[in-house]
């Protein structure tokens, strides 16, 4: 089964390649997607996806072995892009079902749909405007909205062009606000697939679903219909913008996509949504969770920089049919410079493949959303005219209306080089992994691993790293057998092994990654060595914890309690360091706190319990308003183990009180806060500290106009 898959991935890219060059790539494909049978792309865990700071290169291979080489290397590319924004976007595309049927009524000019899958039926159905005629007429499909009110009507006027409307109600439902319909696990499409659901899998996912069963439909009845099959069009706006682009990105049958003004999560980036300011754009973070599976909330933050694609390569996926893009800056929320960092990063695509004139974008203001502006009327009519009705001579090159020029840096953003594409075929022999299995712990330092032998290998590289992302090169070995035996290895340590196949056709792409762990001794029980308060405010206490390192730990588990038996747990958290910080302890409360170590082997015992009061610092404020600012000397002194430490304040001021021990080393800070000018005494409780001499320290800084600062340090002495 292997080898069958490999030969396919190879006879995909041999067909593609025999009608591929920088001149000829084809304007549109006869089915749906050309890389159907490339081995899909194995999606990892979100702490196993290196960050990107820069949008992905979509010339890169997912494995990271480089760019692709050859325009024959584009069909597989593109289904890994395309494998990745499913798995971590929308979920999976299901595949074209087997029962479909169609009819078109010429009486009323409705097409029907019907798709059967587990005994359930969904049906579409869409009028269809013919122009007047013998045909066949180029199509286009209007998303959720009749074409008449997504382009112009001068180029629908002019041009013979078929209109058809996907319902995509019929799909799932669309929730445009106002009290209408919500979406529902009970929509027709969930409805077929009934492990899917919104959770799981986005509406763009149905959508798109949708829009191929309806030109499955088309193809059903291309002789009853007047229609070109080698020339439709998707187009929307707004929300149905990205649906349209999805739709385009996801069937090659598709040879023009329109996607206007489709804001955030469509013809812009995640990444610089997210760098520009998720408060006022549309970003992972505030987007609508029907629309998307709820999976790719992982991403929100700043780990967006950790999703391994980007919706430049959602807008490449096109490539190398056409694409029209537009926003509109009267439209904050759409994410205007996104859009255009992202359509800079598509049309390196279009220019590698040497088909610029295929790619333009507009990003034009001062109209009302989704009303195309008068400039953009002889662009979009002029992609029509060429990719629609075949007219050569019209003009789509250089179309990047945008307000930004040089004010957005682009460098930053998009950093790779375009890749020399020649005509040839890429080598895609890819081993499978046998042993160890995936995950296996307890593993001895030295293992032997075994993987499947492919026709035709002239040698096999394997990898062993420990960074999960396997972007840091590992232990590299070679061999011509299908094993080979490792030593050396770390104990206690989770590692990752792969396999490269590389033969005189060339080098193969990496296996998929397993992991496993060596053995190890479990960590020992931390010693706990102090829990000392650094900060106060607003009747909070901030304490910083220590204890020792311990071998072989990689993580500590650090827990709070107001119970000695931690029956109610108020803090939990894991670090990889032997000290941590936390504020927000009341003042007057007893607290417990212990810690345990942690590798992959297991976990130490918890250390001992030890305890620590939040203590009631009580700050009294003395009648009478003084003249100058001042810190007298604590009273009694030599004391045990409470003293009074009074100090005054002329106005206002930001008021730091700290005791530190003769190294300087901070005690306790007794007041932290903003205070009246006024006349102030406060209780000091040392009873947790040793015998010795100390220092207390005033820093008070003026809140008012005047700026005053008064800073001054006393001896005070604990005596027990």
């Amino acid at each position: 089964m292997r080898t069958n898959i490999i030969f396919q991935a190879i006879l995909v890219c041999a067909l593609f390649s025999a009608s591929s060059s920088a001149q000829t790539m084809p304007p549109v494909y006869d089915v749906q997607d050309t890389g159907a049978n490339v081995p899909p792309y194995m999606p990892s865990s979100l702490n196993q996806l290196p960050v990107m700071m820069s949008l992905p290169d979509p010339f890169e291979w997912a494995d990271g072995r480089g760019q692709i080489k050859y325009y024959s290397d584009w069909a597989v590319r593109r289904n890994e892009i395309g494998d990745q924004i499913q798995n971590y976007e929308i979920g999976m595309i299901p595949p074209r079902p087997d029962s479909i049927t169609a009819g078109f009524s010429q009486t009323d000019s409705v097409l029907t749909v019907n798709v059967t899958v587990n005994g359930q039926t969904l049906t579409l159905t869409s009028t269809v405007v013919i122009p007047s005629g013998t045909g066949p007429f180029p199509v286009v499909i209007g998303m959720n909205t009749p074409v008449n009110f997504i382009l112009p009507s001068s180029i629908l006027d002019s041009d013979k062009i078929v209109q058809i409307m996907f319902n995509a109600d019929q799909v799932t439902t669309y929730n445009g606000g106002f009290g209408g319909a919500v979406p529902s696990d009970n929509d027709p499409f969930y409805r077929l697939y009934p492990n899917l659901n919104l959770d799981n899998t986005g509406q763009y996912d149905a959508w798109t679903w949708g829009v191929s069963r309806l030109i499955d439909g088309l193809e059903l009845v291309k002789n009853v219909l007047p229609i070109e099959m080698n020339r439709i069009a998707v187009a929307g706006c707004s929300y149905a913008g990205k649906m349209a682009l999805f739709a385009g990105a996801f069937d090659e049958r598709i040879a023009l996509t329109v996607a206007l003004e489709s804001g955030g999560g469509g013809a812009t980036s995640w990444r610089y949504s997210h760098y520009l300011d998720g408060t006022t754009v549309e970003e992972i973070d505030n987007t609508d969770y029907d629309w998307f599976e709820n999976n790719m909330h992982q991403f929100a933050g700043d780990n967006v920089y950790r999703m391994p694609e980007d919706h430049n390569e959602l807008m490449a996926m096109v490539a190398p049919r056409a694409l029209y893009v537009t926003d509109n800056p009267s439209y904050v929320w759409l994410s205007n410079p996104s859009c255009y960092v992202a359509s800079e990063a598509c049309k390196q695509v279009y220019d590698a493949f040497g088909i610029p004139d295929r790619f333009g974008f507009s990003i034009v203001g001062g109209h009302p959303h989704c009303q195309v502006p008068d400039i953009q009327v002889p662009e979009i009519a002029a992609f029509v005219d060429k990719f629609l009705l075949g007219e050569d001579t019209a003009s789509t090159s250089n179309i990047a209306d945008n307000p930004y020029g040089n004010t957005i840096g682009l460098s930053q953003w998009i950093p790779w080089t375009n890749p020399n594409l020649t005509n040839g075929t890429s080598y895609f022999g890819r081993t499978s992994l046998v042993s160890p299995g995936d995950s296996l712990a307890g593993m001895d330092t030295t293992v032997t691993f075994h993987w499947n032998g492919v026709s035709g290998a002239d040698e096999y590289y394997i990898e062993v790293t420990s960074d999960p992302t396997l972007q840091s090169i590992g232990r590299i070995d070679s061999t011509t057998d299908t094993t080979i035996t490792v030593s050396g290895l770390m104990r206690s340590t989770e590692y990752y092994w792969r396999v490269q196949v590389r033969s005189a056709e060339g080098t193969g792409p990496w296996s998929y990654a397993r992991r496993f762990s060596t053995a190890g001794p479990s960590p020992a029980t931390p010693d706990l060595i102090s829990a000392t308060q650094d900060s106060a405010a607003n009747g909070y206490l901030g304490y910083s914890f220590n204890w020792k390192k311990v071998a072989y730990a990689d993580n500590y588990l650090f827990q709070v309690s107001n119970d000695s038996n931690f029956s109610q747990i108020n803090e939990s958290t894991s670090t990889s360091d032997t000290s941590l910080f936390l504020f927000g302890f009341l003042q007057g409360t007893n607290y417990y706190w212990r810690v345990q170590a942690i590798n992959i082997i297991g976990s130490s015992p918890w250390s001992d319990v030890s305890g620590f009061d939040g203590p009631a610092t009580a700050i009294k404020q003395e009648s009478g308003i003084p003249n100058e600012f001042s810190l007298s000397q604590n009273y009694p002194n030599p004391f045990n183990p409470t003293t009074m430490i009074k100090f005054s304040l002329p106005e206002r001021a930001y008021t730091d009180l700290t005791v530190f021990d003769v190294r300087g080393r901070k005690v306790k800070t007794l007041v932290n806060a903003e205070l009246q000018a006024g006349h102030y005494a406060v209780t000091f409780d040392a009873s947790r500290l040793s015998n010795g001499v100390y220092f207390y320290r005033i820093e008070a800084e003026s809140s008012g106009s005047s700026g005053k600062k008064f800073v001054e340090t006393k001896k005070l002495v604990l005596l027990k």
